[in-house]
């Protein structure tokens, strides 16, 4: 698949490089959407499970007991094969694949408050 200038694949934003952010708990690479996405990156790719987890976390503001207890219909998730050096990403068809990767995280709105 070919690769294009990095977009949120909920919006189709463009979006800026992952940066390294520090929150009280929580210390990622990453970036926010205008859209309330929250994106990690994972420079190897074997990282995954824990990419996933740090995205869901900072999703939620670092409120780890609401991130764990979101149920999957709760959240949108996506993966993107990620090239840091062009700043360009594609849909990641084979996540087995190791290289680097995006994981993409968006809670859907919901009517009552969590």
């Amino acid at each position: 698949m070919r690769k294009k200038e990095l977009q949120c694949p909920f919006c189709e934003k463009l979006l800026a490089r992952p940066v390294d952010i520090s929150l009280e708990i929580l210390e990622i690479t990453g970036g926010i959407c205008q859209c309330s996405a929250v994106y990690v990156f994972d420079r190897t790719g074997y990282n995954l499970g824990a990419a996933f987890m740090d995205a869901l976390a900072f999703a939620c503001k670092e409120d780890y007991d609401r991130a764990l207890s979101l149920m999957p219909e709760e959240y949108e998730t996506e993966t993107l094969d990620y090239d840091p050096h062009s700043n360009t990403a594609c849909i990641s068809r084979n996540v087995t694949r190791k290289s680097p990767k995006l994981l993409f995280v968006k809670i859907k709105k919901t009517t009552n408050n969590h």
